[in-house]
């Protein structure tokens, strides 16, 4: 007799679990209509409607011109995104440089990271889909339920007592049967739970073919000639030459320059008192053209700037500068330009200047 009760229990058991997950959406829906009033159609019908639980997956091959602290940039876009970088493989050298990121970010912030991934280089491909999970999540959740209800009436079973060894034996097995597939069906759904949270990019960048690579270096030192022209000379010397140093990124966003210039000779210089060198030294920025390659070719880039500074020509002066310029030739670490500068020269006794010279930069 009790082993003809055991096998009804152990049927009535398995028979809950095998229905409980692939009849969730029904057994849901019966339980609002049966605790429903008599106006409660839409409560029947809404309890049926499960909340969006998106999985968004994508992948993108992004070909960028500069690589430079790229994939560090990258890393601190998703990390103020709140998410974080699970995968990282660079390799190769020059045209060959390759990266590959695994990017987990906030599912509201893939399109920003898109966006960011844009302004850095070309997309040129994109591809991401999403998948609704909740119906997976909500069986997982009643599968878990059921399996541990289960697992309490084979308890409350052993409980009763007057079963054979045999009969114990056999609970035994189906309750840590039930246990570990418990903790399965819970990994599952914790692995589910954390792609929703967090959607998954598959990041390739490339380096594009025939763009200059920008060496590493931080600072650029360099030799500058140049010619100061004083559009009114009123008896000094209308040309004098120079020389100096140059110091900048390759990007030139930062540039400092130190240029001195002969003391004035001849006839002009008798009939003045002062016969020092003249200076300037300046601190300021250029900006390449993005309609004419933006800095990455070898040859012929050009630029728009403006200077800041300090100058001495017969007086202390307040120095600023207006710049156009060209780099004639460019290699990773290596460096030509020439330019012209519409140049004001402001203290006690203000002229206008012009400033034409050239620099050639190297890093290491």
């Amino acid at each position: 007799m009790q082993h003809l009760l055991l096998g009804l229990s152990l049927l009535l058991v398995a028979s809950t679990a095998a229905t409980g997950c692939g009849a969730a959406y029904k057994n849901r829906s019966a339980t609002a209509v049966a605790s429903g009033s008599v106006g409660g159609g839409a409560t029947a019908a809404s309890a049926t409607e499960l909340a969006e639980q998106l999985v968004i997956e994508g992948a993108l091959l992004l070909e960028v011109s500069q690589i430079e602290g790229l994939v560090s940039s990258v890393r601190a876009q998703v990390e103020q995104l709140g998410g974080r970088i699970v995968k990282e493989d660079v390799s190769g050298l020059g045209e060959s440089w390759r990266a590959q990121l695994t990017l987990r970010v906030p599912p509201q912030h893939v399109e920003t990271l898109v966006t960011y991934l844009a302004g850095r280089g070309e997309i040129l491909d994109k591809s991401i889909s999403s998948a609704d999970v909740s119906k997976t999540l909500f069986d997982q959740e009643l599968a878990i339920k059921n399996a541990q209800l289960t697992l309490d009436r084979l308890e409350g079973i052993l409980r009763q007592g007057g079963l054979s060894m045999q009969d114990v034996l056999a609970i035994e097995r189906e309750m840590t049967r039930l246990r570990g597939e418990i903790e399965s069906i819970k990994g599952q759904a914790q692995f589910l739970k954390d792609k929703v949270a967090l959607a998954t990019l598959e990041v390739t960048i490339t380096r594009k073919s025939g763009a200059v690579r920008i060496a590493s270096a931080k600072a650029y030192p360099g030799a500058r000639v140049s010619t100061l022209l004083l559009l009114s000379p009123d008896g000094r010397p209308q040309s004098r030459l120079g020389a100096g140093f140059v110091l900048h990124t390759i990007f030139r966003a930062m540039t400092l320059e130190i240029d001195l210039y002969q003391r004035e000779h001849g006839p002009e210089a008798a009939a003045t008192d002062d016969k020092s060198m003249a200076v300037l030294a300046t601190y300021g920025g250029a900006f390449y053209s993005d309609f004419l390659g933006h800095g990455e070719r070898s040859f012929l880039n050009p630029y728009l700037g403006f200077r800041l500074g300090y100058g001495y020509l017969d007086s202390h002066r307040f120095v600023a500068q207006a710049e156009a310029g060209v780099e004639l030739w460019k290699t990773p670490r290596f460096s030509i330009d020439v330019n012209a500068r519409a140049t004001g020269l402001i203290g006690s006794r203000s002229d206008a200047a012009a400033v034409l010279g050239a620099s050639a930069a190297l890093a290491f």
